[in-house]
């Protein structure tokens, strides 16, 4: 949680107004549902385009209705409505 809280500080202070992109990989995985809701919501109103990638859905299924969801499998990425 220390490690994720510097990288949001990071991001934060490198943007400096402008708008950023935030690539975060297996990030929900690690966090109980408490602290990945909070994330959620500091990623929500951060400003910042967020990629986040995860090996199972069921993680980001409390965002699935505000994010735009994509299976990569087989060389093809294919958007999930």
């Amino acid at each position: 949680a220390m490690l994720l809280a510097i990288t949001l500080a990071h991001a934060e202070l490198a943007a400096r107004g402008r708008p950023g992109l935030l690539l975060l990989d297996e990030v929900a995985a690690h966090l109980d549902p408490l602290r990945r809701s909070a994330l959620f919501e500091r990623l929500e109103s951060g400003g910042a385009q967020v990629w986040m990638t995860g090996t199972e859905a069921s993680p980001f299924a409390t965002i699935e209705s505000t994010a735009a969801t994509w299976r990569i499998a087989d060389g093809k990425a294919t958007r999930r409505d």
